[in-house]
């Protein structure tokens, strides 16, 4: 039985509870939903789940400075998704390419992977990582729906990455 680590953050006052593997960040949950919706992607009768800072304190960290402007790229690796498909795949890393306090559209992103923008929503709304994969980085998404979190959140972290931090340490160390 597979080992999952789990622990929660907050995501401009919603908790949000990620696990992680031996081999990275394999889970973030949508705002506000709670444990359960982790089950959903990796039932409870194949993993174990176990409450571990020591495994999980890396991760939090990271996305604590990132949420905090602190960290423009979360660099952790993360899990391979065995149950995800090349499209989908290859959707989640286009969506990655996106800098920082930048964002393309839905239609271009859709022609930049040629796929109808029906697939690219598809692999948007599957997507386990929503955090890793900057999903608030993708506009223009019309009435779509699903996408793991919502439309706050996504302005929250536009605005986030609109107004990036220096830590002190990081300015005394150019002094």
């Amino acid at each position: 039985m597979q080992r999952i680590y789990w622990d929660a953050i907050n995501v401009n006052g919603q908790k949000v509870f990620y696990t992680v593997t031996d081999q990275g960040l394999n889970f973030v949950s949508s705002p506000e939903v709670g444990v359960s919706q982790i089950l959903d992607f990796y039932p409870l009768a194949q993993f174990e789940y176990v409450h571990a800072h020591r495994a999980t304190d890396h991760y939090r960290k990271a996305l604590k400075k990132y949420l905090k402007g602190k960290r423009d790229t979360l660099a952790f690796p993360l899990a391979d998704f065995e149950d995800s498909d090349e499209q989908q795949r290859a959707v989640w890393q286009q969506i990655q390419q996106i800098p920082y306090g930048k964002t393309a559209s839905l239609a271009d992103l859709a022609t930049q992977l040629q796929l109808p923008t029906t697939a690219v929503v598809s692999a948007m709304q599957v997507c386990p990582v929503w955090l890793a994969v900057p999903m608030h980085r993708v506009v223009n998404r019309g009435q779509a729906t699903g996408f793991r979190t919502d439309a706050q959140i996504d302005a929250y972290l536009r605005e986030v990455e609109s107004k990036p931090k220096t830590e002190l340490k990081e300015l005394i160390k150019k002094a």
